[in-house]
């Protein structure tokens, strides 16, 4: 049955690469007592391996077309379930509990959403093993520097980004104009951050922090409605430069800035 990949759905399926869904299964370190995820499954490459190792897999799939596929595949496995449905728009809760590890070679176009969408269910999901395009994953993976962005810090906050390894773009098909990276994200179990600082405040200052990339923290701090004099002593206190940009802080600057911040 040949298949037409669908720009649309941003659809580049592995070619055959064993050896890429070898080291797939090796870092994702899928065990027998595992139920796996799997966001967007195409042919089902992954999905074989998955099911041949973990006690249940669920893939959610948006393309009608693929459906025929996967279930002349795989519906006779009593440790498979497919959803067919837009992951974004799906409660996963109705299909996976605690302790759900996500493997899955994601639809790049939406990449933050669903990342955000796993994390907003870290009640039930505790691992994460995704590929996205290599930039993101540089990007989500960021100790310092210009790569890291609002996404950085978002993930920071509730777990801990790694990135894996790289998968050249002559891997797929359609060949994508850019190569891939697979990464992870180990979700906090102990609210590590969120028993220190509330979302929604955490959030507000990184937001504004990094409001224009170009500027500096003390004229993005603007928008809090303090005056620079305020900033400048609020930053002295943290000890951070006021010519500092939001890009060179890390997660704990962020917090003891918070601290002095909500204080005042």
């Amino acid at each position: 049955m040949s298949f037409k990949h669908k720009k649309k759905f941003g659809q580049n399926f592995l070619t055959d690469q064993r050896e890429v869904l070898r080291k797939i299964m090796e870092v994702s370190d899928v065990k027998a007592e595992d139920t796996v995820l799997e966001i967007g499954p195409g042919e089902g490459a992954l999905t074989a391996l998955l099911l041949d190792t973990a006690k249940r897999v669920v893939t959610v799939e948006i393309d009608r077309d693929l459906e025929k596929i996967l279930r002349k595949k795989f519906d006779s496995n009593p440790k498979y379930t497919l959803v067919m449905n837009d992951v974004l728009e799906t409660n996963l809760k109705d299909y996976v509990g605690e302790g759900t590890k996500v493997v899955a070679n994601i639809p790049y176009y939406i990449t933050s959403p669903i990342i955000n969408k796993l994390i907003e269910n870290r009640d039930v999901i505790d691992e994460i093993y995704i590929m996205v395009q290599k930039e993101v994953a540089e990007r989500i993976c960021a100790k310092k520097g210009k790569e890291r962005s609002v996404l950085t810090l978002a993930v920071e906050y509730f777990g801990e980004a790694e990135y894996l390894f790289t998968i050249p773009k002559e891997f797929f098909t359609p060949i994508p104009k850019v190569d891939s990276a697979f990464m992870s994200i180990k979700l906090y179990k102990n609210e590590r951050y969120s028993k220190i600082v509330d979302e929604d405040c955490f959030f507000k200052y990184v937001k504004a922090a990094f409001a224009n990339k170009r500027k500096n923290l003390l004229n993005n701090f603007t928008a809090l409605g303090k005056s620079k004099d305020e900033l400048r002593e609020i930053l002295a206190q943290a000890n951070i430069a006021e010519t500092e940009r939001a890009e060179n802080l890390s997660i704990d600057d962020f917090l003891n800035l918070i601290a002095i911040f909500e204080k005042k």
